[in-house]
């Protein structure tokens, strides 16, 4: 987990804010890998194509599904504004390009998003500051240093071909080495 400086006293006292990512977060890797080793061309294509086809769920689906059950508490009992969490979707997907197949994979999963915000590849650090949730999960560390550098405390998800990358670009992995057993 990555914060910077004190951020406690920004953020709200009454309501508990937890923001995704999108790509290997709540959903696999399985489109991400098509737009860094294909290009955002193919990328968007296949998002075309498999629109009506729910992405497959990543390691933080069952998070976010267990911050919606305890939200439908509050619903059920007609207390939505006054819910004392909210969740977020912050991701590098455009609306208009691919954001159809990830709201229709929420809704065939069952789940909810207070809010989905589709920045279309621009910084998510300045939205993120603006919204203040207390922790921002993300694959990428270049979002994540992005988070932590306007104040937003954010977890790094280890997962994905995400981690081949930083800022966009293929990082060499060194060769492991195997010792030798005597």
């Amino acid at each position: 987990m990555f914060t910077c400086g004190d951020v406690e006293n920004q953020l709200s006292d009454t309501q508990l804010k937890v923001a995704f990512d999108g790509d290997a977060v709540l959903f696999s890797d399985e489109s991400e890998i098509i737009a860094k080793q294909r290009g955002l061309g193919k990328f968007f294509e296949h998002e075309q194509e498999f629109e009506n086809i729910p992405l497959k769920k990543g390691p933080l689906k069952c998070f976010l599904e267990a911050l919606g059950k305890l939200q439908r508490k509050f619903y059920a009992k007609n207390e939505r504004m006054n819910c004392p969490i909210r969740t977020y979707l912050v991701t590098a997907r455009s609306a208009a390009s691919s954001g159809a197949r990830v709201l229709k994979t929420l809704r065939s999963w069952g789940l909810e998003i207070d809010e989905a915000l589709f920045l279309a590849g621009a910084p998510k650090g300045p939205l993120l500051q603006m919204i203040r949730p207390h922790i921002f999960f993300d694959d990428q560390m270049s979002h994540i240093e992005g988070a932590k550098e306007l104040g937003t405390i954010a977890a790094h998800v280890p997962y994905g071909i995400g981690q081949k990358y930083h800022k966009g670009e293929l990082i060499e992995q060194p060769a492991k080495h195997v010792k030798d057993k005597k």
